[in-house]
């Protein structure tokens, strides 16, 4: 009986010398690039020359630290990449510990190793997690139309955003089925959504205009921008804890994308925060005459960023939960000190200069502090606040969207 010949799968590995080399591209990339987003125009360039001295030894750390760690023999892209933040951190450690030794402190920056670890970590593992889904649906691809081994196909990224578009209708249902739940047998309905934003602008208004009286003017308006992405983001991660473990009789009736129920519950957290915002914003401006300005028409972008971010967060939390329990009760904990770390009761500016960029490399003080910048200071986005928030963005989209994949088929098996 003649059987339909199966094609090679490509390999997954690609030679460790080509990954070291584009390892070395980007982390000579990363130190300069950290330096200018600590530092702004003249200072940048006044810094710039110390860096590029010092680049060699911490580029070299990093890399022998890569090294040693065995991130290049790791098989598996998961075990890769623990190696590979445990790597970055020690070499980038070790990297500023060699530049004290030799150069001193003149010229250095504290804050930049902090963002040149975020830079590297983040572009060392998005390219391997691309690597990954890329050579994922390269498999599948080169089966396709031959005789498929269903205990062997993975998921892929690519397949799983086109089964989201079609299984649309089931992302509505699931984000109308949480709305109704949540007014269910109110009297006002989904009219809270609104009353909310209402009172709260009220009150924060009232304690921080007559009460607490603080020098900048309009704050009220700076800490709701503020409070309403940070709400938007805390209640669609605690959500997203119980996306998986509380959908156990749907799951194993129904087949479907098992991310679009982490993804349900961002949605559903979007669309209370869209509500609020047209009700909050339109009040805030008319109250503090804030005229309308070019860098407002940004919001959409770093909206859709935030989202990017949060969904990748959301996937992470709802696949871990599923395997640790206790991963609800951490994220309380970190949810409550992540908090603090957010300029948001707090502008930016007040932070002392040498631990604004540390702030900023919270994971969410870039969305915060663009939507502050657009909307209360009428400015366009820093390159710092770009660069941020890009990386976060589309790292953790990446990382938490493989990992979750890389999961999918053992879900079940946790319920």
């Amino acid at each position: 009986m003649n059987l339909p010949d199966r094609r090679r799968r490509p390999s997954a590995s690609p030679g460790r010398l080509a990954s070291l080399l584009l390892d070395l591209v980007i982390a000579v990339g990363s130190y300069p690039l950290a330096y200018r987003i600590r530092f702004a125009g003249p200072q940048f360039h006044g810094f710039l020359p110390y860096a590029l001295k010092a680049l060699p030894l911490v580029v070299g750390a990093q890399l022998l630290a890569l090294i040693v760690c065995r991130v290049y023999s790791a098989e598996r892209t998961r075990i890769a990449l623990l190696r590979l933040l445990i790597a970055s951190a020690i070499g980038t450690i070790l990297g500023a510990a060699l530049v004290l030794w030799f150069q001193g402190l003149t010229g250095v920056s504290r804050a930049a190793f902090s963002a040149d670890w975020l830079l590297l970590a983040s572009a060392l593992g998005g390219w391997r997690t691309g690597r990954a889904l890329w050579y994922q649906q390269s498999g599948r691809s080169a089966i396709r139309g031959t005789m498929i081994d269903r205990a062997v196909e993975r998921p892929n990224l690519g397949d799983t955003i086109v089964s989201l578009y079609q299984y649309r209708e089931l992302i509505k249902n699931l984000v109308m089925k949480d709305l109704k739940l949540k007014y269910r047998g109110s009297v006002l309905g989904f009219l809270w959504s609104l009353v909310n934003p209402i009172v709260m602008i009220t009150v924060y208004t009232l304690a921080f205009t007559f009460v607490l009286r603080t020098a900048v003017h309009g704050f009220p308006f700076l800490l709701l921008i503020g409070m309403l992405a940070w709400s938007f983001f805390a209640s669609a991660a605690a959500m997203s804890t119980g996306a998986i473990i509380d959908s156990g009789s749907l799951m194993k009736n129904v087949t479907f994308p098992r991310a679009i129920l982490p993804i349900a519950a961002v949605i559903f957290n979007l669309t209370q925060y869209l509500l609020t915002v047209l009700v909050f914003l339109p009040i805030m401006l008319t109250v503090y005459r804030v005229t309308p300005a070019g860098p407002m028409l940004l919001y959409p972008a770093f909206l859709v960023l935030q989202v990017l971010f949060t969904i990748g967060i959301a996937l992470l939390l709802a696949a871990g939960t599923a395997f640790f329990r206790d991963t609800r009760h951490l994220l309380e904990i970190a949810l409550s000190a992540l908090f603090w770390l957010t300029p948001i009761i707090y502008p930016l500016t007040q932070v002392p200069e040498k631990f604004q960029l540390l702030i900023l490399l919270s994971p969410l003080s870039s969305f915060v502090v663009a939507y502050q910048q657009m909307f209360f200071y009428r400015q366009w986005p820093s390159f710092t606040v770009w660069a941020v928030g890009l990386t976060y963005a589309v790292g953790t989209f990446l990382i938490g969207s493989w990992l979750f994949l890389s999961v999918e088929d053992h879900l079940v098996e946790q319920l």
